[in-house]
C-alpha cells in the first residue's frame, strides 16, 4: 500500500476553505454593520455562534461521522457550509445572518470531526500518517490568514457579501472534489453510544482536549486581543495593526508543520508538546514585558504562534494512536474539537476581563503562564499515558 498523497491534498484544500469561514466575519464586520446596523453584541453572536456550536456538538457530529461515514458527513458538512454562505449572502437582516452562520458552524463542525478520520485512512504508513495530520493541524491558520489577505480585495470589489460569495463557492468546490477521489474509509459497525463511551474511556482523548483547551485560549486570545493591542499601546494605524495580526497568523502553520514533520522523524509527542510550552511561556513574558522595545515585543510574538503551532499537530497526529480502533477517531476529534471550542470561547473572555479590571493587558501574563505550564504538564501525561500503551 502506498499512502493517497492526492486525496490528503484534497482534503487540505477544503480545510483551507474551513478556516477561510472562521475568520471571514472579523474583515467583513464594518461594512456589515454598516449596511445591516448590527450592534455590537449582534456582531459578537455572529462571530462566536461557531464555537458555541463546537461546544455543544463535536462529540456528537464525531460520533455520527464514525457511525454513519466519514466522507458522507465530510461532505454534507462542505455542502452545509455552502448553503449557510448563500443564505448569508442573501441576509437583509440579523437573524437571518445569525441562522446562516449557525448553518456554517453545523457544517464545519462535521467537516472538521471528519477530515483526520479521511487524512489518517488515506495514510499507509505511521510516518505518512504524522505527516499527512501535522499538514492538517495547519489547515485553520492557513486558511484563514488567507481569507484574511484577500478580504480586502473582495470587499473592495463586491462589499461584504463577496467573501461570503467566494468561500461558499471554495466549500462547493472542494465537496465536489472529495467526492471524487478521496476514499472512504470503514464505517458503521460499532454503535453509536459505543462510540462515545469508549472514546471517552481513552484517557490520551480528555488530555488532548484539555491540552488543545490550553493552546487556543493563549493563541486565540493573542489573535483576537493583538489588533487593540497595538493601537491602544503603540498607537498603530488599524490597517497596520490588521497586517500584523495576519502575519502573526500565518506564521502559525510552519509551526504546524514542523510538528508533524518532526513526529514523522521519530521525537516524541511529548519532547515537542513541553518544548513548545516552554518557549511560548518565555515569549509571553518577554512581549507582554513593558521594558522591551515595541519591535523586539512582536518578534516574540510571532515566534510564540511559531513554536507553539507544534502542538495541535501533535495532538492531531495522536488521535489515530489514541483511538480504540480507526472508526473511533473522528469521535475522539469530536472530544477534541469541544475542549477547543471551550479554549477559544472563554480564554479571550476571561483575558479580556482581566486586562479590564486587574490592571491592564499586562495582568494577563499570570493567567497566559498558567495555561503554558498547565499545557507543558499534560504533554508529560500524555507520554506516560502513550508508554504506558506500548508496554500493554
Amino acid at each position: 500500500m502506498t499512502t493517497n498523497w492526492p486525496a490528503v491534498w484534497v482534503i487540505y484544500a477544503a480545510g483551507l476553505a474551513a478556516g477561510a469561514y472562521m475568520t471571514k466575519v472579523a474583515p467583513a464586520l464594518p461594512p456589515l454593520r454598516a449596511e445591516l446596523g448590527l450592534t455590537l453584541v449582534e456582531s459578537s453572536f455572529i462571530a462566536t455562534t461557531f464555537n458555541i456550536i463546537g461546544m455543544a456538538a463535536g462529540v456528537l457530529a464525531g460520533m455520527l461521522c464514525d457511525r454513519y461515514g466519514q466522507k458522507r458527513l465530510g461532505i454534507a458538512g462542505l455542502l452545509i457550509m455552502a448553503a449557510g454562505g448563500i443564505l448569508g449572502l442573501l441576509s437583509h437582516d440579523f437573524s437571518l445572518l445569525l441562522l446562516s452562520r449557525f448553518a456554517e458552524g453545523l457544517g464545519f463542525i462535521l467537516f472538521a470531526v471528519a477530515a483526520p478520520a479521511l487524512m489518517s485512512a488515506a495514510a499507509a504508513t505511521p510516518r505518512d500518517r504524522a505527516k499527512a495530520l501535522g499538514l492538517w493541524s495547519s489547515y485553520m491558520p492557513t486558511g484563514g490568514a488567507l481569507m484574511l489577505f484577500a478580504a480586502p480585495l473582495l470587499v473592495t470589489a463586491w462589499g461584504w457579501r463577496g467573501i461570503w460569495g467566494a468561500a461558499a463557492a471554495a466549500a462547493s468546490v472542494c465537496a465536489f472534489l472529495i467526492w471524487r477521489s478521496v476514499p472512504a474509509p470503514q464505517h458503521g459497525a460499532i454503535r453509536s453510544w459505543h462510540l462515545i463511551a469508549e472514546s471517552f474511556a481513552q484517557k490520551g482523548n480528555l488530555v488532548m482536549a484539555t491540552l488543545f483547551a490550553c493552546y487556543v485560549a493563549q493563541w486565540t486570545s493573542v489573535m483576537i486581543w493583538l489588533p487593540t493591542f497595538l493601537i491602544d499601546e503603540h498607537g498603530l494605524a488599524t490597517g497596520t495593526a490588521a497586517l500584523a495580526t495576519a502575519l502573526m497568523v500565518l506564521v502559525n502553520a510552519p509551526g504546524n508543520l514542523a510538528g508533524g514533520w518532526l513526529l514523522a522523524r521519530g521525537v516524541k509527542r511529548r519532547t515537542l508538546v513541553v518544548g513548545a510550552c516552554v518557549i511560548a511561556a518565555l515569549c509571553e513574558v518577554g512581549m507582554l514585558s513593558p521594558a522591551l522595545p515595541g519591535g523586539l515585543r512582536f518578534a516574540l510574538v510571532l515566534l510564540f504562534s511559531l513554536c507553539a503551532g507544534a502542538i495541535p499537530a501533535c495532538i492531531f497526529a495522536g488521535l489515530p494512536v489514541h483511538a480504540k480502533t480507526p472508526q473511533h477517531i473522528a469521535t475522539g476529534n469530536g472530544i477534541v474539537m469541544h475542549g477547543s471550542n471551550l479554549g477559544q470561547f472563554f480564554g479571550p473572555l476571561a483575558l479580556a476581563w482581566i486586562a479590564s479590571h486587574l490592571g491592564g493587558w499586562h495582568a494577563t501574563l499570570w493567567p497566559m503562564l498558567g495555561f503554558a505550564l498547565l499545557g507543558g504538564f499534560l504533554g508529560m501525561v500524555l507520554g506516560r499515558i502513550e508508554r504506558n500503551k506500548i508496554a500493554a
